[in-house]
């Protein structure tokens, strides 16, 4: 048989239930173990959380007492995930008299949002450091290092969630884990637990207990708005249901285990099973398809930074330690910084090895400085040759076109009805320093001429002398 994947431990008194999940295709198979806590031995670090899945072993999910943990349950507006938690923590820190510097806690949003008002129902729920230390000490001498610890109510809403068998309806309802040696009633509403409750029952007092469930349902949900009870237990206990329904004057539904949880077997789990290791397998349906989601009290990543925190307190509270670790780390940065130039320098050298015989590290791109330089050299500036022909042109003239040959030679041609003012641009691009040998090379009746030129300062590329092609 292969490990389990996921090991939820549910402590009640002295009476220690561990539900064991591994999942096969489609089925999800429970094994139930039952056992009397062991007396306590020499307990590890109060917030020893192991790290079981490092070598292959189940993960390690555990629940806070309830009595231990306080709830609280709002209707918040909605909001970012950030802003939201933020919300949480505010209201968390108003309703409960605790600094929240001495508290662990978290919150479960509900999943459906009223479009009318766009809020929230939020269920948070705060443990104090100190009570959580004890639990985990528990359950480490008792031989379980846990992954992961989170609450009861959690765990029952897991289980209602994946592991019961019911129809989805709107509005509150309630769960009853029924035992012959107590009740666990827990009140739903929008999907998440908003109180749970565990009354010792009397087997002589069935009526009794009745009435305690009751003020317990009653006090979080009015008789009026109630929709159901789903009942989980033996047939021992159709007398005490069939009195709940009497005293509640509401329905209260037998409820089966989802069809999927079987025994490894593959026979169904039972209700009553289901009803005395409920919170355990809740807590192995948590870790199972809400690994992400559920309320953290203590794992491996608070631990961790526990002990990183505990570490740095260490060396700073005497002066000769932080001393020798500020030493030791301006050790390690200087071996780091000539072990980094050192190995920088290695690489250069391989590198300029690499290159060839000649060692010109510019000889791969040779050619390329060289054609930019020819391009340099021997480009025509077509836009300041145009500019500085036009800026002596008089008004009366009209240039119709500008040819510009390999040769450097240019021919300008217009018209102007000012036969002077042809001979006068002729003289002004003499003047200039960009035009040489400017003629005028002939006027039409209609006003028309041409004028030619050379240009200046433009040398020839020299082709036809064995260099480099033109690219």
């Amino acid at each position: 048989m292969s490990e389990p994947n996921v090991m939820g431990i549910h402590l009640c008194g002295a009476v220690l239930r561990r539900a064991e999940l591994r999942r096969v295709g489609s089925r999800v198979e429970i094994v139930t173990v039952e056992q009397l806590l062991p007396e306590q031995r020499t307990a590890a670090p109060p917030d020893a959380v192991a790290d079981s899945t490092e070598n292959g072993a189940p993960r390690r999910i555990a629940s806070l007492p309830t009595s231990e943990v306080l709830s609280r349950c709002w209707s918040l507006p909605d909001a970012e995930g950030g802003k939201f938690r933020q919300m949480v923590a505010h209201r968390l820190e108003a309703d409960l008299p605790i600094p929240m510097d001495q508290l662990i806690w978290g919150y479960r949003a509900g999943g459906r949002r009223s479009s009318a008002d766009g809020r929230r129902q939020v269920f948070a729920q705060a443990a104090r450091t100190e009570p959580i230390a004890k639990y985990l000490a528990t359950l480490s001498a008792a031989g379980l290092m846990v992954d992961t610890l989170t609450t009861e109510a959690e765990a029952i809403g897991a289980l209602y969630r994946h592991g019961l068998k019911h129809r989805e309806i709107d509005g509150p309802e309630v769960l009853v884990l029924a035992t012959a040696d107590a009740w666990l009633v827990a009140v739903l509403g929008d999907g998440l637990v908003q109180s749970l409750r565990r009354l010792d029952v009397d087997p002589d007092r069935t009526e009794l207990t009745c009435r305690r469930c009751q003020q317990a349902i009653e006090g979080q949900v009015p008789r009026h708005e109630l929709r159901r009870v789903l009942w989980c237990a033996s047939e021992e206990q159709a007398q005490a249901r069939a009195a709940l329904a009497q005293q509640m004057r509401v329905t209260v539904e037998a409820v089966e285990p989802a069809g999927r949880l079987v025994n490894p077997d593959g026979v169904p789990l039972d209700p009553e099973q289901l009803a005395n290791f409920g919170p355990a397998i809740g807590l192995a349906l948590a870790g199972e398809f809400e690994a992400d989601q559920f309320i953290r009290l203590a794992s491996q990543e608070q631990t961790r930074e526990k002990t990183h925190s505990r570490l740095l307190q260490w060396i700073v509270a005497h002066p000769r330690r932080w001393t020798a670790s500020a030493a030791a780390l301006l050790v390690l940065a200087v071996v780091l910084h000539i072990g980094a130039l050192s190995l920088e320098t290695r690489k250069m050298k391989a590198l300029l090895d690499d290159m060839g015989p000649d060692g010109a590290p510019m000889a791969a791109l040779h050619p390329k400085v060289q054609a930019m330089q020819r391009l340099e050299t021997y480009r025509i500036d077509v836009e300041s040759i145009v500019a500085d022909l036009c800026r002596p042109v008089p008004d009366t003239i009209v240039i119709s076109s500008i040819q510009l040959s390999r040769d450097r030679r240019l021919l300008i041609k217009g018209k102007s009805k000012d036969p002077k003012a042809i001979f006068a641009l002729a003289d002004a691009l003499r003047k200039g320093d960009r035009f040489t040998a400017v003629n005028p090379e002939g006027t039409e009746p209609e006003g028309g001429f041409t004028i030619s030129a050379e240009l200046v300062g433009v040398q020839v590329f020299p082709s036809a002398a064995g260099g480099v092609p033109w690219r």
